[in-house]
């Protein structure tokens, strides 16, 4: 995909017809632009919708995409489709597909067109095209890889694009700098966070430790953000295809990844120790692991009992992680490889883990690891590996879920009730009337952006 292609443009087949989820329709609000263009193969009121000219039952003479009134494109672009209706409809029904699902791949096939360099792909909710098994069939019309999308992908997919081209969307044609996008993505992730950090910030001099507790609240905030830029490096070498390179560029993002999954457990155990003005000084000992970090946790309990029920119900999150972190630090590290599975149709950069790690994210996803699943976990002839891409989208929202509930509880707010200046302080820093434009953007974020 990410391959400098010679075309800038994505052009984005929509199955709109199909198009009916939430996903669907955040994307459905963009048009044209210099990274990406629409076309419609089916009614569209918004975006250009491709004209499939028939003669008879047969053939047909091409597909016109007419953009001569649009200002990004201003040309109409013709291409001969080449396929033999009838034997569409032969395939079709030897694939146990519907003609009006399988014809849309064909003009995929059509329109992606070596020539131009342009890279296109069709987004559709049609279960039985997105189902990758049927990809593999003889029958099945041959389309690059990562070519069909949900739109729930597609979002990330086309986000993914822009961030390449050094270009960063928040909203229909609403570009801010790189690092605003992710700050704008961290703050309407981990939602307590603006709390903590106005009554830190607010409270300065006047909040015992406000010094230590500000700069281990803001480590939070930096290591968050690292996450969600890793996250995305380690995509983009996904969508880029499986070889030397991308293995060793997922492994190396994927590795930095999981030591800031588990210094997110010390920024907050450091958090929580100034929050409570917890007296210990083993600095090697304190975090939030209750059978590792015994003598800190039970201060903390004592400090805050919620906390004691709260560490034990997310045990499988705070313990996921230090497995493979001790591997990468202080052992031999991850070892990329190839895996290529007809049965399942999957060919993926994968990492091997120890059992340990895979039971543990069994028990956190709930997912046997017995098929290739949304965590990316795989088991096969007693060994065990992981998809990095899969398994970081999903492993970092229960973290960021957990962080939200962690900062809830040490509830800063207390700073606020005993002292009326601060508390008149932080209102007025969330005072609707007084908006900002940051507040703005983030609103605008959360509503329409297009990645993670």
């Amino acid at each position: 995909m990410f391959n400098e292609p010679k075309e800038k443009k994505l052009r984005v087949l929509l199955d709109s017809d199909s198009l009916k989820s939430d996903c669907a329709q955040r994307l459905l609000q963009y048009s044209d632009n210099d990274l990406f263009e629409f076309v419609s193969l089916g009614n569209s009121t918004k975006h250009t919708v491709a004209e499939l000219n028939f003669e008879g039952e047969s053939s047909t003479t091409g597909i016109v995409i007419d953009k001569s009134d649009k200002h990004f494109c201003g040309s109409e672009y013709r291409v001969w489709f080449g396929y033999d209706i009838s034997n569409i409809k032969a395939v079709a029904k030897k694939l146990d597909f519907k003609y009006s699902d399988l014809v849309l791949v064909y003009i995929l096939k059509a329109l992606i067109g070596p020539e131009t360099g342009q890279k296109t792909i069709l987004i559709t909710e049609r279960e039985k095209l997105l189902n990758r098994l049927n990809w593999s069939k003889a029958s099945f019309p041959s389309i690059p890889t990562n070519s069909i999308f949900s739109p729930d992908e597609a979002l990330i997919y086309i986000d993914l694009h822009c961030k390449q081209w050094k270009e960063y969307l928040i909203a229909p044609n609403y570009y801010v700098n790189r690092g605003l996008w992710y700050l704008y993505s961290f703050k309407t992730k981990l939602t307590e966070y603006q709390h903590a950090w106005s009554a830190v910030v607010f409270g300065g001099a006047s909040i015992p430790d406000g010094e230590k507790l500000t700069d281990s609240t803001e480590s939070l905030a930096d290591r968050f953000t690292d996450m969600l830029i890793a996250i995305d490096e380690i995509g983009i070498n996904y969508y880029t295809g499986v070889n030397n390179d991308t293995q060793d560029a997922i492994i190396y993002h994927f590795n930095y990844w999981i030591t800031l999954f588990t210094g997110v457990f010390d920024a907050l155990a450091w958090i929580s120790k100034y929050r409570y003005q917890i007296e210990f000084d083993h600095v090697g000992r304190i975090g939030l692991r209750t059978s590792s970090h015994k003598k800190f946790t039970r201060l903390l309990f004592e400090k805050d009992a919620k906390l004691r029920g709260y560490l034990s119900k997310n045990s499988s999150v705070i313990e996921l992680m230090y497995e493979p972190r001790n591997l990468v630090i202080h052992r031999e590290q991850l070892k990329g490889l190839r895996f290529n599975n007809r049965s399942e149709n999957f060919d993926f950069n994968m990492v091997r883990i120890p059992e340990k790690f895979f039971d543990q994210i069994v028990e956190l996803s709930k997912e046997k690891g017995d098929t290739l699943r949304e965590w990316g976990h795989y088991q096969s002839h007693g060994e065990f590996f992981l998809e990095p891409y899969r398994f970081v989208r999903k492993a970092t929202p229960a973290l960021i879920e957990f962080a939200n509930g962690f900062l809830k509880l040490l509830d800063f707010g207390e700073y606020a009730n005993s002292d009326a200046k601060l508390e008149k302080e932080i209102e007025g820093s969330h005072d609707s009337r007084k908006r900002d434009d940051f507040a703005e953007n983030a609103e605008r974020f959360a509503k329409h952006r297009l990645g993670y």
